[in-house]
């Protein structure tokens, strides 16, 4: 299965005022298939995540940066069709950090690390390292690289959530279908 996806993370913003901002609204319908273009969840620890299919192109037109002029918001993208995966942090506007894997041409290593990045980085990259350097010795290497990994790995130990896992927590956060607000 194709995908192409976008997790906005967001802490300490008015949540009714940034889906109103973008031109949204909580329609209170729940996606368990993932379906929706847009869908919304709240999480136990007080973020609160923003699913996007890239292919609908709304968060698109927005600067990362003005949609948290307060609080924060951390940011992951990944795609199945490229290897490339990448977090980014973001406090009061101001980008803070990023972790990038661009394994496309077969760059199994690459992960392009920026400003503050979060403390698990180093832990995260050294044993993604050593996995992919494994693979490679033992030449098993099919599919994408451990590296591509890194950056989701970042986003759970910043916010606690990562898509591709069962969230243990409770309550479990359920995503909401984001419809566009109806016009006046």
């Amino acid at each position: 299965m194709e995908f192409d996806v976008s997790y906005y993370k967001f802490h300490g913003v008015d949540r009714a005022a940034l889906i109103d901002a973008l031109g949204l609204r909580d329609t209170g319908t729940p996606d368990p298939a993932g379906e929706a273009p847009y869908a919304i969840a709240d999480l136990p620890n007080g973020w609160f995540v923003i699913r996007v299919d890239n292919d609908s192109g709304l968060l698109a037109e927005y600067d990362r940066k003005t949609l948290v002029r307060e609080g924060r918001l951390v940011t992951c993208d990944v795609g199945s069709v490229d290897p490339v995966s990448q977090a980014q942090g973001y406090e009061a506007g101001e980008e803070r950090w990023s972790v990038v894997h661009d394994g496309r041409g077969g760059e199994m290593l690459a992960l392009e690390i920026r400003g503050e990045a979060p403390p698990a980085v180093p832990a995260l990259h050294k044993a993604a390292f050593a996995a992919t350097r494994a693979m490679m010795d033992q030449g098993t290497v099919q599919g994408s690289s451990p590296m591509l990994d890194v950056p989701l790995a970042v986003v759970k130990s910043v916010t606690g959530f990562r898509h591709d896992e069962p969230q243990l927590v409770s309550p479990e956060p359920v995503f909401m279908w984001l419809a566009p607000k109806d016009p006046k």
